[in-house]
């Protein structure tokens, strides 16, 4: 067994000295120049992998459940729903998308902002080299932030509606605690990629944490904050017009109602007007974080 082990450990030596020397070039002047290392073949093990696993726990489970016949057979309903939006196409329909669709809105702006001034305090108490490399806190903060990122805004709507019951209310709560997460970490991240040549001096003259964070990190993270902030705002837009299907109120709510009653002509109508305020919104959040940055 020793035996085997040490061909095994002197074979594995020669192959990683004889990929060095293909990575080692000799230069015009006798100096060396190794190539860095390429992982290109483990990271494709690593998607090669990540896939199969996939495929084996939903695509092949899939057909071995259902079967592939009865893939085959119900594809053809995709495109039927999608010819009798088209075909069924109720423009009259859109004043009843009105209301709910600025419903949507206001829970978009309301959570992001509520979940945007929540996310200053916690992003410097995150900060690492804000708080001193020896301070606990950020560590603390940082896993309290992880769980919060665990799960999406719908299953914060869901969890919320068995506690306060169903309405718009919960839509907020679950998009600033969604806000929250999200923004919290990218500020703290931004925050210690800083350099602090101008927080130190001013904190050593006396003042406070937050004294010499207002004056000399605040300018420099300003712009890319609000940056941050408009680009949550898209991502908010989007989720929120699903939290209807759990009754949390936007735009979501009547698209299940009339899914449900096979309105697909009204379900255009829906996803038409959610589409054009998403290209609206974005290509202005667009101009104003270019701006901003």
């Amino acid at each position: 067994m020793k035996t085997l082990c040490s061909k095994i450990t002197k074979r594995w030596k020669a192959f990683l000295e004889f990929r060095e020397k293909k990575r080692t070039t000799v230069l015009a002047d006798g100096s060396l120049s190794i190539r860095p290392k390429s992982y290109s073949l483990l990271y494709t093990f690593i998607i090669l992998v990540v896939f199969m696993f996939f495929y084996m726990t939903i695509v092949q489970n899939f057909f071995n459940y259902f079967g592939f016949l009865f893939f085959l057979r119900n594809l053809p309903n995709f495109f039927d729903i999608l010819i009798k939006m088209v075909t069924q196409f109720n423009l009259s329909y859109l004043p009843n998308v009105l209301g709910p669709m600025v419903e949507t809105i206001q829970i978009s702006i309301l959570g992001t902002l509520a979940g945007a001034a929540l996310s200053i305090p916690f992003a410097i108490l995150a900060s690492q080299n804000i708080m001193g490399h020896k301070n606990p806190i950020p560590s603390i903060i940082k896993f309290f932030l992880s769980i919060i990122r665990t799960f999406p805004t719908l299953v914060y709507a869901l969890i919320f509606s068995y506690i306060f019951d169903y309405g718009t209310f919960i839509g907020i709560l679950a998009t600033i605690l969604f806000t929250f997460g999200i923004i919290t970490k990218m500020l703290y991240e931004i925050i210690e990629s800083l350099d602090l040549g101008a927080f130190i001096p001013i904190e050593a003259t006396g003042a406070t944490k937050l004294q010499a964070f207002r004056a000399a990190i605040i300018p420099q993270i300003l712009g890319r904050f609000y940056s941050v902030v408009l680009y949550n705002f898209e991502i908010n837009l989007r989720s929120s017009a699903i939290l209807g299907f759990v009754n949390a109120g936007g735009i979501g709510r009547i698209m299940n109602d009339q899914m449900e009653l096979l309105k697909y002509g009204n379900v255009s109508v829906i996803v038409l007007s959610l589409l054009l305020v998403v290209l609206i919104v974005e290509n202005l959040s667009q101009y104003l974080r270019r701006r901003l940055t």
